[in-house]
């Protein structure tokens, strides 16, 4: 897994069976409450061609940007009393290549001579739809514009270039820097509007 990511849209995990609750696949739409895809891995092999334990790999897609700490607590919900079914999750950076990789169907996966899953096994609910996904809403843009927009004025940037810098370091996922390029006149102002206030500060 690569360095995490704190704060994404879509995230996904590794979930093992023995831990989860007995019929989760029945009730996995009323427990996340969320759009999911996931298959199950039963055919995975080691390095030495030995059979790996079974799991599977989960795609929880939230409504909005979502912390680490919070994705991790729906994908536990899924846990059975007293275990653990996940340790860790990751956010997804290309939803794409995640939703590819469900069944292994990536370049990386065919180089490492990965078992290729059918498309069948991909099984998704609560209305997954990875097309949607691969195109940024304009509700999506909006809320994501917002949430800068809010990060300036509750963070108090007033240098394009600091706010810049806070970007490119706090969001991975590029729409966010499609965003700053979209807004940056709106984004200046809104810095430009911070720095006026701490002269006005000063004078009084």
């Amino acid at each position: 897994m690569s360095e995490r990511i704190n704060k994404a849209r879509f995230w996904w995990a590794v979930l093992y069976p023995e831990n989860m609750i007995e019929n989760w696949e029945t009730v996995i739409g009323d427990i996340v409450q969320l759009p999911y895809a996931y298959c199950k891995h039963t055919m995975d092999k080691d390095s030495k061609s030995e059979h790996r334990k079974d799991h599977i790999h989960l795609i929880i897609a939230f409504t909005n940007t979502t912390t680490y700490k919070h994705a991790l607590e729906v994908f536990g919900l899924l846990s059975t009393e007293g275990k653990k079914a996940v340790n860790t999750c990751q956010a997804v950076v290309n939803v794409r290549n995640a939703y590819d990789y469900l069944i292994h169907d990536t370049d990386s996966c065919k180089k490492a001579h990965k078992e290729l899953y059918p498309a069948e096994a991909r099984i998704s609910g609560n209305s997954f739809d990875i097309g949607a996904y691969e195109q940024v809403g304009l509700l999506e843009r909006n809320s994501m514009c917002k949430e800068l927009c809010n990060a300036i004025v509750e963070q108090g940037f007033y240098n394009f270039v600091d706010f810049y810098t806070y970007v490119v370091v706090t969001y991975e996922d590029s729409n966010y820097f499609d965003i700053l390029k979209s807004y940056s006149g709106l984004f200046e102002r809104l810095c430009k509007g911070n720095y006026h206030k701490i002269l006005d500060n000063n004078k009084e």
